[in-house]
């Protein structure tokens, strides 16, 4: 009986201490490729896992159960979250990765596409990504499903859906379509007009679930704190790769 209560409590110790990590796939910030992680916002979180001393393995899911995944599993990570005032309670925010640029990008074959401020947009059907902070930045800047927004399951459908005209407007991460006509040998400047408002700037963070054991915690601000003056975690902060291949 002893033994089976000893043994009971040693595994209730590592069950604490085990950390994990969710993201959603982003070229732009974290993605898999012939197995392996990569992307600015991964290396920086390899930066925080070898200065804490942690392991943690990361899992890629679509972003809204990543998003759960990390709001109801103790001890997890998740990369890279927008940080804002509804999240801020909801989270441990460990260290910046990126500082987020959302664009509402119009045709240059369709002028009359062209905004110039926020009411603009609201005269446009804009697609965007079931589920995504760019749904829900939008949704808090009063547009809506009924007016204004198709909501679509995927980033490619939301791509194809504005290039062949089909709506108006997209709204996503200005890289992420000028990546996506690179890689269809396209010239970005040539097609689209992107038009950036000061509304739609804000910063992501690997956070951690405010359940995250006080042993790990500590070690993860230790290491996010000593990473601010790292030429390394510099580098990858400011990093915005583009895919020409």
């Amino acid at each position: 009986m002893f033994l089976l209560v000893f043994l009971l409590i040693i595994n209730a110790a590592r069950a604490e201490n085990v950390l994990t990590a969710v993201a959603a796939e982003h070229k732009m910030l974290q993605y898999t490729e012939s197995g392996e992680v990569h992307g600015p916002s991964a290396e920086i979180f390899k930066l925080l896992l070898k200065n804490s001393q942690l392991n943690a393995t990361l899992e890629f899911f679509p972003w809204s159960r990543a998003y759960q995944t990390a709001l109801n599993r103790e001890n997890t990570l998740i990369l890279s979250m927008v940080r804002t005032k509804e999240r801020e309670h909801k989270f441990h925010w460990l260290i910046k990765v990126s500082d987020l640029v959302r664009g509402f990008m119009s045709l240059k074959s369709h002028p009359d596409n062209q905004i110039t401020d926020i009411a603009d947009a609201k005269t446009k059907v804009i697609a965007v990504l079931r589920g995504s902070y760019s749904y829900h930045s939008l949704i808090n800047l009063g547009f809506s499903k009924k007016n204004n927004i198709y909501e679509v399951a995927s980033l490619e459908h939301a791509i194809e859906l504005f290039l062949s005209g089909k709506v108006d407007l997209i709204y996503t991460d200005p890289n992420v379509l000028n990546n996506h006509l690179i890689k269809q040998q396209q010239n970005p400047q040539a097609l689209i007009s992107v038009h950036i408002l000061p509304q739609t700037r804000r910063e992501s963070y690997i956070a951690s679930n405010i359940n995250t054991s006080a042993s790990i915690l500590k070690k993860l601000k230790s290491a996010a704190y000593k990473l601010q003056a790292d030429p390394d975690y510099q580098y990858y902060l400011a990093y915005k790769p583009l895919i020409k291949e």
